[in-house]
């Protein structure tokens, strides 16, 4: 994988195939979680407003029985309580923001899994192009942000010094060239944790060039 960079046609990383799949694959499952977690309560609720275009996320200004807080903790950090320290206030903001704030992340998302599958790279270990167009710069690194968000939570990361020390885990187990067991214990904390950092080097990356223009834009 190589960061961003800027050209004529926006902004452009590159990705090999099987790359492009793994991260397409987690952005997926992210959208599935907020569709299960931020979707109304009844089967019978279906989505009226025209800015909840996701299936299963509830509407601006639900009915109080159709919304509900999330109970996944990876989803609570996307849509965090507005006053934790008030139930009431809390779930009156929700009922009339959660169902447009999950369908603008779930679009987002959708977006970026979008960007990530197109093409048909012949060689799965060749680096393609992926590139982001100006307009949909914000909305890709918004998108990549909360797929850290949740690999984070599943991570257990909490503070700045573990996601260094898992960075170094991760440098650390590619210097030795380390032989992959699918099966092992800690198979899928190894892959969530290659999938973190694949992600927050694209965002990173992309939010670094986009404050660069944004310093070098005349006041």
């Amino acid at each position: 994988m190589r960061p961003f960079r800027r050209a004529r046609r926006g902004y452009v990383a590159e990705l090999s195939a099987a790359e492009r799949l793994v991260l397409a694959h987690v952005v997926g499952d992210v959208v599935e979680l907020l569709q299960e977690q931020a979707g109304p309560t009844s089967e019978e609720a279906a989505p009226t407003s025209e800015a909840a275009t996701i299936e299963g996320v509830a509407p601006l200004s639900a009915p109080p029985e159709e919304v509900r807080a999330p109970t996944d903790p990876a989803v609570r950090r996307l849509l965090p309580d507005a006053a934790p320290e008030d139930a009431g206030v809390s779930a009156e903001f929700r009922r009339f923001t959660q169902g447009d704030l999950a369908a603008e992340k779930s679009q987002r998302l959708l977006l970026l899994a979008d960007l990530l599958l197109a093409g048909d790279p012949q060689d799965a270990e060749a680096l393609t192009p992926l590139v982001v167009r100006p307009d949909d710069a914000r909305r890709v690194a918004g998108a990549l942000t909360d797929v850290r968000v949740v690999l984070a939570e599943r991570l257990e990361l909490r503070t700045d010094d573990q996601v260094e020390d898992l960075h170094d885990e991760v440098l650390a187990r590619e210097a030795a060239d380390v032989e992959e067991d699918e099966g092992a214990p800690d198979a899928a904390r190894r892959f969530l944790a290659s999938v973190f950092l694949m992600s927050g080097w694209l965002q990173e990356s992309l939010v670094d060039l986009m404050l660069a223009e944004v310093r070098r834009s005349p006041r």
